[in-house]
């Protein structure tokens, strides 16, 4: 990046389709190498033994905190990278109302210039419950992006801060903010529930609107789930443009990524915590569908039929295979000479590697 591009790009003097392009593969995939030096990462590390909370209500409220956290340290490293640049008349500067943006980029006299919206995902997340649902009437499709950050509690014992663990970004996915909302209306819009009545879902001028038998309410908290905002083929669809493609085209790529790259962590960090042995790919038909060591397996749900297991555990000699669903449910089977045993099923991850262990001893 050098001083003439930055301004073009952070000033909006380039297209739509220019600006998701350079904030997606140019300026986040720098902050986000930064965020994940030991300088920033050591900012929001656990020390000599500290824990977050287990329980569910208290782990939202962390992730939440991790969230608010996180935009401010991007906004923070951007602002240590514009005068690195040469560029002292734009700055990045916090929204403090809760509402839509996060973030602006702003002249030194106020003028706004790109709005930014972060959603922050931990990867390992059973329900990643992020939701976007600003109204489109309350979008500038010349200036608005979403940014939707990947992040996961992750070890580094080579680090001079010694910490136990701490945040990384694993990824960075940049939408713009117009056209992703044109999808999620679309969708939603075109798949009311069953039991209108006489009813429509639709917009009042602050939020969605749903029905429910004649009666109408406002929509409690399905209406922009970042990972349900749109689905491959479906039948209906909104005003095609090469930004809304490109949007579109990187909402599969995230809708994939997000729910593989929880698995990983789960399946490689559970991995090491039952045996000693070194871990290894499993791919099949050139697909990889999960992971093993010494005689165990995990897997993710849709890879292999239930009824396939057993080949699948022959095939790969391995004693127990776990697999996993999109929402980390786990089943965990056992092999017992021509049979695949169903020792736990629909469980918590936390809970595998206790399982496991009593079949062991």
């Amino acid at each position: 990046m050098n001083r003439e591009e930055v301004m073009q790009m952070l000033t909006a003097n380039a297209s739509a389709l220019e600006l998701s392009t350079w904030l997606r593969n140019t300026y986040f995939p720098e902050i986000v190498d930064r965020f994940n030096q030991e300088s920033s990462r050591k900012r929001f590390g656990l020390y000599q033994n500290e824990q977050i909370p287990a329980n569910e209500r208290n782990l939202t409220d962390v992730r939440t905190r991790m969230g608010t956290l996180i935009e401010f340290e991007l906004a923070r490293i951007s602002n240590e990278l514009l005068p690195e640049l040469g560029i002292d008349d734009i700055f990045w500067s916090y929204v403090v109302a809760n509402r839509f943006p996060d973030l602006e980029i702003r002249r030194n006299n106020g003028n706004r210039l790109l709005r930014l919206e972060i959603k922050c995902l931990q990867c390992i997340a059973e329900e990643k419950s992020a939701n976007y649902d600003t109204l489109k009437k309350d979008i500038d499709p010349n200036t608005d992006f979403v940014v939707v950050c990947l992040w996961d509690w992750m070890p580094d014992g080579a680090n001079a801060c010694q910490w136990d663990t701490a945040p990384q970004i694993m990824k960075s996915y940049v939408f713009h903010a117009y056209s992703l909302t044109l999808l999620r209306d679309t969708y939603w819009l075109n798949r009311p529930p069953a039991n209108l009545g006489e009813g429509y879902q639709g917009f009042d001028v602050r939020f969605a609107v749903t029905c429910n038998n004649s009666v109408f309410s406002k929509e409690q908290g399905n209406y922009g789930k970042l990972t349900r905002i749109w689905k491959q083929g479906f039948e209906y669809r909104p005003v095609e443009s090469a930004v809304l493609l490109d949007t579109e085209s990187e909402y599969f790529v995230f809708q994939e990524q997000v729910i593989r790259s929880g698995f990983d962590i789960l399946a490689k960090r559970q991995l090491s915590q039952l045996t000693e042995t070194d871990i290894e790919e499993i791919v099949v038909n050139a697909v990889s569908v999960g992971y093993k060591s010494n005689n165990i397996a995990y897997i993710t749900a849709s890879a292999i039929l239930p009824r396939r297991i057993l080949e699948f555990a022959t095939q790969q000699s391995v004693e127990y295979v776990v697999t996993m669903t999109e929402k980390y449910k786990s089943t965990i089977y056992q092999i017992a000479g021509n049979q695949a045993n169903k020792i736990a099923r629909d469980i918590k991850p936390k809970n595998i590697v206790s399982i496991i262990n009593q079949c062991e001893n």
